[in-house]
C-alpha cells in the first residue's frame, strides 16, 4: 500500500484513519433505510433518539399502543 505518484501525493500515511479502540464493544450500528414523508420523519427521528438513549422506555412505549 505504499503507492505513490510522480507528484508525491497519495500512499499510506502514519497516523491516518480511525484510531483503534474507538468503537463500542457491541460493534458498530448497521445502517438501514426508511422512506418517509417529512411529518413522519420527525416522529421517526424523535423515537430513534429515545431508542438510543433509553431502550427500556422505547419498549414500554411500543407495548402501550
Amino acid at each position: 500500500m505504499t503507492d505513490t505518484k510522480r507528484n508525491g501525493w497519495g500512499g499510506v500515511r502514519s497516523g491516518a484513519g480511525r484510531p483503534k479502540g474507538t468503537t463500542k464493544p457491541e460493534g458498530v450500528r448497521r445502517q438501514h433505510q426508511v422512506r418517509a414523508y417529512d411529518d413522519e420523519w420527525a416522529i421517526i427521528k424523535a423515537f430513534a433518539s429515545i431508542v438510543k438513549k433509553d431502550p427500556e422506555r422505547a419498549i414500554r412505549m411500543m407495548k402501550t399502543e
